[in-house]
């Protein structure tokens, strides 16, 4: 093949493997599925991770020419169906044996379909879900209601400061303060909860970065130890953000971050 269809080909593994990495997939899985479209298209493909870039280098098995792709990996929203979908297309290049064109046409495709849900419904499902977890843990009607609400509330407001290009951190810690704000008023206010201390502590949940947290396991004991512990880190980061928020609420609402 000549040096720019070799090029094209490089391009196109890089785009679909940081899509992987940046919606929550592990490292391991992303190099099997990357290294399986390489082989399909006739190419020998090698992939390395740092902490927020990755290096694609790809080598013609005929001719010998190499090209090597450097992505940044991009932070997106958690879609485990696009996922599974990005996962059944490099079966489906390697068994089909799809041409570079026809690869690129089902990618584009795949992410087209991904991208058809609306936002207002992650929107409501995320703040059911969340409200389910403190009647899980043991909240009433009234406190569950509060946690919906609150959630509803967070989350927008994180979308929306992420949106805007604040940086991720802070808009998580901004997000969890008003999250626990919301319960923690409507209490003040008389919301007829018994069970308002369960309300507080469910309010974040949603914040819980459990993809990170558990990619970064699944990458050290896979041996992809850099990655693995960057996204630990990652994941730290959150749970700090989430914890700052929380105490900034707790400190100005009741002067001390104990009352929960």
């Amino acid at each position: 093949m000549t040096v720019n269809h070799l090029k094209r080909i490089a391009q196109f593994l890089a785009d679909y493997s940081a899509r992987l990495i940046g919606s929550g997939v592990h490292t391991s899985r992303t190099v099997r599925n990357t290294k399986r479209i390489g082989t399909a298209l006739g190419c020998e493909t090698h992939l390395n991770l740092s902490m927020k870039t990755m290096t694609l280098t790809v080598r013609d098995e005929e001719t010998g020419d190499i090209i090597t792709e450097v992505i940044d990996i991009p932070t997106l929203p958690i879609k485990f169906v696009l996922n599974s979908d990005l996962s059944a297309l490099s079966w489906e290049i390697h068994d089909r044996k799809l041409s570079i064109n026809e690869a690129e046409k089902r990618y584009q495709e795949v992410l087209a379909h991904s991208n058809r849900q609306p936002f207002w419904q992650a929107w409501l499902l995320i703040s059911m879900s969340n409200a389910c977890f403190c009647a899980l843990f043991g909240g009433d009607l009234f406190a569950c209601l509060l946690v919906a609400l609150d959630t509803a509330a967070g989350f927008y407001l994180r979308k929306f400061l992420i949106g805007r290009g604040l940086n991720h951190y802070v808009a998580i810690t901004l997000a969890a303060a008003i999250s626990i704000a919301i319960p923690a008023l409507g209490i003040y206010l008389g919301c007829p909860t018994e069970t308002g201390p369960t309300a507080l502590a469910t309010s974040v949940l949603y914040l819980i970065p459990g993809v990170p947290l558990i990619n970064g396991i699944i990458d050290i004991v896979e041996g992809h130890t850099l990655s693995g512990t960057s996204r630990l880190i990652h994941g730290a980061l959150i749970i700090l953000s989430i914890a700052s928020g929380m105490a900034i609420t707790l400190l100005v609402a009741t002067g001390s971050i104990a009352k929960i």
